[in-house]
């Protein structure tokens, strides 16, 4: 009879602790959806295309799994709208002067050269103003995957 009631206790305590562990899984995987759909909205508020919010200065040349490569242009006077930018060269086909705007800091003034090239990481988020007097033309290679 000891052990019957020995053996119905065991049971019973790994019960419990399978169920607990059930709970603690099913709260771990919880936490980790909500990690990633908050992970996918920073993401997201960190990628702002370019393309999308400024199709009168961006439009896409090529695109593929692993670049896509951007013409930008803007014109004096011209603004385009709040943007980001993946990794990416840049080559400047015709330069100008633009003024830079992020959302860290005073506008930048900056002299665009013609021929420039160029390398760049993750873009912070910017509007660009070309204060100029020349049409700014500019090829962006995006880097998408590199597998």
């Amino acid at each position: 009879m000891k052990r019957l009631i020995l053996l119905m206790l065991l049971a019973t305590v790994l019960y419990s602790c399978n169920q607990e562990n059930k709970t603690e899984s099913g709260k771990m995987e919880r936490e980790l959806k909500d990690t990633s759909a908050s992970t996918q909205k920073l993401s997201d508020s960190l990628n702002i295309d370019i393309v999308q919010t400024s199709p009168n200065q961006a439009r896409v040349l090529m695109e593929n799994e692993y670049v896509r490569v951007v013409e930008y242009s803007v014109k004096p006077g011209e603004k385009d709208v709040w943007h980001t930018h993946p990794p990416r060269s840049s080559y400047v086909v015709s330069g100008g002067k633009v003024k830079v705007y992020s959302e860290k800091g005073e506008p930048k003034i900056s002299e665009v050269k013609t021929g420039a090239s160029s390398w760049a990481g993750q873009g912070a988020k910017h509007y660009v103003e070309n204060i100029g007097d020349t049409d700014i033309k500019i090829i962006l290679t995006e880097i998408k995957s590199l597998h």
